[in-house]
């Protein structure tokens, strides 16, 4: 009787669409967001080290027109936690940043010194008033040592996230990435690596924790695994507790297998950097590429590999479906809502004379569509969406490329 009694009960909890936290396979969770599509520029560092007299970011106002003007509804920007945290620490209000216009992202002509406090309340006060979301990240810039402590990195964020919330500029903030793509730019570095050399304790069945990190092939050792666990968990938990309101989560470009293999409790959001890989390394040898804005560069075999590469479109295409498909499933298995904010391409390209961008739009363009279908609920055209690189002068292509994705 008892069993027949909770049978009942759960079939009348599932035709009334009562979730457990997994979502279904035939769930979209985007229909239950606000709003229910991202279109996402990631301005990176970029809207500080170009905000100077004669930057292509001095004006605030001016750049985020041309945002929406471009179909997004949402920017990435590094909050600079760990600069705050120090400026703050030694009650100085500047930060200075050396002049490299050679610079791939935040190409600066000059040195100049930022009030990155001031300028970030700017920056958050003009994107609330035109109702632009914002996603706040961390490159780990700044001096990463003093935040190899746990709490004093929370601490750091704690400080940015407050000035926000006291003056009312956190309610457009879809989600915290706490750590860009962890993690290669995190203060924890260091202690991961030294836990590279740390055996496993005798108890522990080092065979089938690696196993579950992707066929036996993971990156991590037992030791890395259990730190880099109890850093996103007890990190989120502690967030979470402090700020109810608010979505939490790391961004990830490498390191799928591990990470999900952990199985992580508390993310909020799952952001992945989806690039073209395969194919494009084998033909053009990117890796070994020197990546900058120098027009010395000779990039003629680069773009000659990036032509034979794309001899090969159904291999490509059938590569990015594999990488979808992975992040979908991983979504679902979370029950959080999927993103990209950095995607597609090669994740360096540049403008010069040697390099095309006919095929890149294209191909952008293609996988952003495709991003729909696999239910991201934020998506991005490319990492190159600044007022600093040509393409930004091709409205039209932004909005073509935005508002598709927007009505699918």
């Amino acid at each position: 009787m008892f069993t027949r009694v909770v049978l009942l009960c759960l079939i009348c909890l599932t035709s009334f669409g009562y979730k457990t936290g997994r979502m279904e396979a035939s769930d979209d969770i985007r229909k239950d967001l606000k709003p229910p599509r991202l279109t996402i520029a990631m301005w990176d560092f970029s809207w500080l080290y170009c905000h100077y007299p004669g930057g292509s970011f001095e004006d605030f106002d001016k750049v985020t027109d041309e945002l929406i003007e471009r179909g997004f509804n949402t920017v990435r920007i590094d909050a600079f936690p760990l600069v705050v945290g120090q400026l703050i620490a030694e009650k100085k209000k500047t930060f200075k940043v050396p002049a490299d216009p050679l610079r791939t992202w935040g190409p600066s002509e000059k040195e100049y010194s930022y009030n990155v406090v001031r300028d970030l309340i700017a920056f958050m006060t003009i994107t609330k008033e035109k109702g632009i979301n914002v996603i706040l990240s961390s490159w780990g810039i700044g001096d990463r040592k003093p935040y190899s402590d746990r709490a004093q990195f929370w601490k750091a964020w704690e400080t940015v996230l407050d000035i926000l919330q006291e003056r009312g500029l956190l309610e457009h903030v879809m989600y915290v990435d706490f750590d860009q793509e962890f993690p290669y730019f995190t203060p924890f570095a260091d202690e991961i690596q030294r836990l590279s050399k740390t055996p496993p304790p005798k108890n522990a069945n080092q065979p089938n924790a690696m196993q579950q990190a992707g066929a036996g092939k993971g990156a991590w050792n037992y030791a890395q695994r259990a730190f880099i666990k109890d850093y996103f968990e007890s990190t989120l938990a502690h967030f979470h507790k402090k700020y109810p309101g608010i979505r939490f989560t790391f961004s990830l470009t490498n390191f799928w297998p591990e990470i999900r293999s952990l199985k992580p409790v508390g993310l909020d959001v799952l952001e992945l950097h989806i690039w073209i890989k395969g194919q494009l390394d084998e033909y053009t040898g990117f890796n070994k590429l020197k990546k900058d804005r120098d027009p010395a560069n000779d990039y003629k075999a680069y773009m000659a590999g990036i032509r034979e590469a794309l001899k090969h479109q159904d291999s490509l295409r059938n590569h990015m479906k594999q990488q979808m498909q992975t992040a979908s499933s991983w979504a679902k298995e979370l029950g959080v809502p999927l993103t990209t904010t950095e995607a597609w391409g090669p994740w360096w390209h540049m403008d010069h004379p040697d390099l095309e961008w006919d095929w890149l739009y294209d191909w952008c363009e293609y996988c952003m569509g495709l991003s729909s279908e696999y239910e991201f609920w934020g998506s991005t055209p490319w990492n190159y969406s600044h007022p600093y690189w040509k393409n930004w002068d091709n409205i039209e292509w932004y909005r073509k490329v935005n508002g598709r994705f927007l009505k699918q």
